[in-house]
């Protein structure tokens, strides 16, 4: 079964940086937009929900970027409110990397530092969106740590919550 990723990119074309980590992350093919807007994420989620049997959705997944948190996050928003029952996959948000850099800052320093758990954390210049989710990280550090089992390893899962109705 060929491992898909689903690259949905709010800016104008999808980026390059991207695909090439996607690739080199083990993907088999990347099926790429860009200039996704939120009207358009259903039906291009479903199409790879759909088309899949569920014990195979493993080996599909959704990668949301683009230049722009804000309308990343909404992408997300919208992609989670596409997967319901049994046809989910895995889901991950890196508008501009932010959130990959922030893993990593906080993972350094614990690995420099040790734990933190139950220590005071100050993130200086903490305003753009690296250092915000760097503090949000730290103030729910399970955040961290999930990650779907059986799922595809190199995408961590934001999917988890359940359909719409049961929210």
């Amino acid at each position: 079964m060929r491992k898909l990723l689903l690259q949905l990119d709010s800016s104008r074309l999808p980026s390059a940086f991207d695909q090439v980590v996607a690739y080199d992350a083990g993907a088999d093919e990347i099926m790429s937009y860009g200039g996704v807007t939120e009207s358009d994420v259903r039906d291009l989620v479903y199409g790879c929900l759909f088309t899949r049997g569920p014990k195979d959705l493993q080996n599909t997944a959704v990668w949301i970027g683009g230049t722009n948190m804000t309308a990343g996050e909404q992408l997300l928003a919208m992609a989670v409110d596409a997967m319901f029952g049994p046809l989910r996959v895995s889901i991950m948000l890196d508008s501009n990397g932010s959130n990959t850099t922030a893993v990593a800052a906080v993972v350094k320093i614990e690995q420099t530092l040790g734990s933190l758990t139950g220590k005071k954390v100050v993130v200086l210049a903490g305003t753009g969106p690296v250092g915000q989710r760097a503090a949000g990280l730290r103030a729910r550090p399970w955040r961290t740590r999930h990650s779907c089992p059986g799922r595809w390893t190199a995408l961590p899962c934001c999917s988890t919550r359940g359909p719409p109705a049961s929210r």
